[in-house]
């Protein structure tokens, strides 16, 4: 198994060990939450004081990284930075093996399962509209997936000019296009609310 960091990422986890860790076989975890993210998984890091029973210990630059054996697949080739900007710094994740990731930063959609089992419509719905908000939060205006059902995808529209039903149509339309363009299962976008 291979993950890369670089070195300001790389500088970030011997800071955090330093700091928290406590003991010389301290390392770095590296996992998936399954039930967070827009996109329905998220990257989890935590320093743990020991490798847990049955991980894959991979030694990257002079730090230890702890990853659970049935979830080193997952991982291969992934390569993690540490950005920081005015508005937020946090560790950030390349995975080779993601299908795709949202734009909220460590959410991804994890690969095709060798079962065959695919993310749901609602989660690549969820993915895609991450994909579209920052063009309509340029105009003041927001939308966000409520449900889904048989291809139909309720969305929560907010922003300014939404006073005229026909602003609201056009911007369903708008989004009903994009989303069909990302994510072909769609067959229709409906309006669950709108707020101001």
């Amino acid at each position: 198994m291979t993950i890369s960091f670089t070195e300001r990422a790389a500088g970030q986890v011997r800071a955090l060990l330093d700091r928290e860790g406590g003991t010389p076989t301290a390392g770095l975890r590296v996992g998936v939450d399954g039930s967070g993210g827009c996109a329905g998984h998220r990257y989890r890091l935590a320093v743990e004081p020991a490798p847990s029973a049955g991980d894959v210990v991979t030694r990257v630059a002079d730090f230890d990284v702890f990853v659970a054996a049935d979830a080193v697949d997952q991982f291969d080739g992934m390569r993690i930075d540490y950005s920081e900007s005015l508005m937020s710094s946090g560790f950030t994740f390349y995975n080779p093996h993601a299908r795709s990731h949202c734009m909220c930063g460590p959410s991804f959609v994890p690969p095709v399962q060798p079962d065959g089992v695919e993310t749901s419509l609602l989660q690549k719905a969820n993915v895609a509209i991450q994909h579209i908000r920052p063009h309509l939060q340029l105009v003041g205006r927001d939308a966000s997936v409520v449900g889904v059902a048989d291809g139909v995808v309720s969305v929560r529209l907010t922003g300014i000019g939404l006073e005229r039903e026909a602003d609201v149509i056009e911007l369903v339309k708008t989004v009903e296009q994009q989303l069909k363009d990302a994510v072909p299962a769609v067959r229709r976008v409906v309006p669950a609310s709108v707020g101001r």
